[in-house]
């Protein structure tokens, strides 16, 4: 007689609708011979009536159904944040120690839209992977996990980059936009490029214009003072002074925070001298006057003054990802008030007749540079629309 079964039924995970892999394989069924068969009489033709292609239609034969969690499973997984990415190794804090994980292909899956699934500051939840250990450098191993689930993003700093969208950074407070008044050049257009995706990411911006004892012509303080006076944080700081640390770390002090920018404009050495405890590896210019990549990885580390901030890579180019273009006005804080008074809710702020944003540009009350900047990814956005109808 067989033994009665304990602790009840075994609880499946909730079922989810996840779009299929593209076929990238050579058709086995050659369907050209078979048309060629049938001109040549090999196949009868009330044969061919008989037969039919049965195949269905909708969103929903584009997906299949997969079952993500086990809650008899999930009662072992632990918690963590992700503090650093190498390839496809996140490392993953769990407060006691930091594990090396990979992330479950289910996930990957389901979040294939993205270059990739989780990104530094994602609250995670991960599978020990028994008695294993992954060698995440020469000097360095972890115990090894599998992430297992991605909680919800409550900011995001995003670019689109290879056809995907890329998360630079999640769950952050403050994103330091980092420029250099020169060495390499000073690029504004930059700058509101990166304020638009950190408006969009629901993160407080700040300008942060580098090496500013370079700044020998004032056009750095300039820079600064065009984004000032309209409401942002603009801060000029020097690593050689020393310039505008202590206002820096008040700024900084309990939050957690990322910073952006190109390679060589000081990001490293700005981070060592707010926190002399991180001894970050310095990089130097190129004959060309571009900044080395001296940070490769991305890594979350904690402030001896308070608060956490995330240290990336310089990205020399940054494409936003898809914002309507009729939406980009509202990432401009100087533009929102004056668009209701456009004479034609439609209006681009291009060409239209009595468009109030371009009567403010004329008369001096919105930067000419900043305007520009706006045209110049409004143009791009549609784009972006066209190619995508």
């Amino acid at each position: 007689m067989a033994g009665k079964k304990s602790g009840g039924p075994r609880k499946r995970g909730k079922k989810v609708r996840v779009d299929l892999r593209r076929n990238r394989s050579k058709s086995v069924r050659d369907k050209s011979a078979w048309t060629k068969r049938f001109e040549e009489g090999a196949i009868e033709q009330d044969d061919a009536r008989k037969s039919e292609s049965v195949r269905a239609k909708g969103d929903l034969s584009r997906k299949r159904t997969i079952i993500v969690g086990d809650e008899t499973d999930e009662a072992t997984w632990r918690r963590g944040t992700v503090v650093a990415m190498r390839g496809l190794v996140a490392e993953v804090d769990d407060g006691q120690e930091v594990w090396a994980c990979t992330v479950r292909r289910m996930l990957r899956t389901r979040l294939i839209g993205e270059r990739h699934p989780v990104a530094i500051g994602d609250r995670v939840r991960f599978s020990e992977v028994g008695g294993g250990s992954r060698k995440v450098s020469e000097s360095k191993e972890m115990a090894e996990g599998v992430i297992e689930e991605v909680a919800d993003r409550i900011t995001t700093l995003t670019r689109h980059y290879d056809r995907r969208d890329q998360v630079i950074a999640a769950n952050v407070n403050c994103a330091v936009i980092c420029m250099a008044a020169d060495e390499p050049t000073l690029r504004p257009h930059l700058i509101d490029r990166y304020l638009v995706a950190v408006h969009i990411g629901d993160m407080r911006p700040v300008i942060c214009i580098n090496k500013s004892d370079l700044d020998r012509d004032g056009v750095a303080a300039e820079v600064a003072a065009r984004y000032t006076r309209i409401g942002y944080s603009a801060l000029l700081t020097s690593v050689t002074e020393p310039r505008g640390l202590d206002e820096m770390r008040d700024t900084l002090c309990d939050q957690t925070s990322v910073f952006v920018g190109p390679s060589g404009v000081g990001k490293s050495s700005l981070l060592n001298s707010l926190d002399r405890n991180l001894s970050l590896k310095v990089g130097e210019m190129t004959d060309l006057g571009r900044g080395r990549h001296t940070t490769t990885t991305s890594c979350l580390l904690k402030w001896a003054f308070g608060g956490y901030v995330v240290d990336t890579p310089g990205i020399r180019q940054f494409e936003l990802t898809r914002v309507p273009s009729q939406e980009l006005e509202a990432y401009f804080k100087e533009f929102v008030g004056l668009v209701p008074n456009c004479r034609f809710p439609s209006c681009s702020h291009t060409h239209e007749a009595d468009c109030a944003i371009l009567a403010a540009v004329e008369d001096g009350d919105i930067d000419p540079a900043r305007y520009e900047s706006y045209c110049r990814m409004y143009q791009e956005c549609v784009e972006k629309e066209k190619n995508r109808t």
